[in-house]
């Protein structure tokens, strides 16, 4: 075992008072500016949010109606800040009274023995959510460590990457160097929350190197089944089980769409059979984003979404990927929630109608 000096440093220096690392950087550049952008509505049947009774956690309802109505939408800039002298360790970044937390592992003052390393200069290609969720990860995490990767060597903490995030860091030959611990002199952290210009830039060269990787001519759509999978239970004690989902599963087969199962396929399998489809419709998740980056140019994302778990955050991708936008609210039951197949049908109609 050893000592965690990082951490009892940083609590002497809280002593002095609390500061953030933005206040302790020594050079910080904007990478790309602020943007403006007018997006298109969701597609959505009359009254479908009648029922809708509460939002994601970190959201709120009315957040959420301001998405789906598109129009006019600001997005912040991508900054750059050098922090230097930084120590790093279990997934921690600190200086002076700073702390950076890079790594959903808590943080504890005695560490398994660690070989402390260092370095001149490094780039945090990671952030915290993308290791709690798979979904930020493949939207919010591949982006960053693009960004990184023009400014020098990427770092990220020591937590194992899922296979799915292995294989995709293959396909587009992309990787992170692994620092444990020690300290760099020069650390660069990127702030990429804005989905401005140059999101849509990497975007674009990530879809394009799917579909340069998997050629595939359109056709109809895929289902990416989510099962019971991940995080069901929410904390308002609802399960987000999509109950029908196999019947709906079997319907949309019926009708020349590909059923898409993470837990049993490769990332490779995924990207073969999604790619191209006009339209990508799932249960709201983590898994979701699997096809955002194979589908066909000017696609539709369809999100089944429970009225206890209204959330639309995607939205904001497939926006800035220049993708549409659609959902449909099921209606909740003992055990989750269900869609009729009657709304189903309708919404995709409607889809098709918009986008043929």
């Amino acid at each position: 075992m050893s000592l965690n000096t990082s951490m009892l440093r940083r609590s002497l220096w809280r002593l002095s008072g609390y500061i953030t690392y933005e206040k302790l950087c020594d050079k910080e550049w904007i990478i790309a500016p602020a943007s403006v952008t007018y997006t298109k509505p969701a597609l959505y049947l009359p009254g479908a949010t009648d029922n809708v009774t509460a939002s994601h956690p970190y959201s709120n309802l009315k957040l959420e109606m301001h998405r789906i109505k598109g129009g006019r939408g600001e997005h912040g800039a991508t900054i750059a800040r050098v922090l230097s002298d930084v120590e790093v360790c279990g997934g921690y970044i600190y200086k002076k009274a700073a702390k950076i937390q890079i790594s959903a592992k808590k943080e504890y003052l005695f560490l398994e023995k660690q070989i402390f390393e260092f370095k001149d200069t490094a780039v945090v290609g990671c952030s915290l959510y993308e290791y709690i969720y798979f979904g930020h990860w493949m939207t919010e995490g591949v982006p960053l460590l693009m960004a990184a990767r023009e400014l020098g060597s990427p770092i990220r903490n020591t937590d194992e990457l899922t296979i799915h995030q292995m294989e995709y860091l293959s396909m587009l030959e992309m990787t992170y160097d692994r620092f444990i611990a020690g300290r760099i002199r020069n650390l660069i952290i990127l702030e990429d929350y804005g989905h401005n210009n140059y999101k849509r830039e990497r975007f674009k060269k990530i879809r394009e190197r799917f579909h340069a990787l998997y050629p595939k001519s359109t056709h109809p759509g895929a289902m990416i089944f989510r099962g019971k999978s991940g995080n069901n239970l929410l904390a308002s004690g609802h399960s987000r089980v999509l109950i029908n989902e196999e019947e709906i599963a079997v319907y949309l087969q019926s009708i020349g769409f590909k059923i898409i199962d993470p837990s049993k396929q490769s990332a490779k399998e995924i990207a073969e059979n999604i790619s191209g489809a006009r339209i990508v419709i799932s249960n709201e998740g983590s898994h979701t984003p699997h096809g955002l980056y194979p589908m066909a140019n000017n696609g539709t994302l369809v999100n089944i979404l429970p009225p206890f778990h209204f959330n639309n955050v995607l939205k904001s991708e497939t926006d800035c990927m220049d993708l549409n936008y659609a959902f449909l609210v099921g209606d909740a039951c003992e055990g989750g929630f269900r869609v009729p197949m009657d709304t189903l049908k309708k919404t995709l109609d409607l889809v098709t109608e918009n986008n043929p």
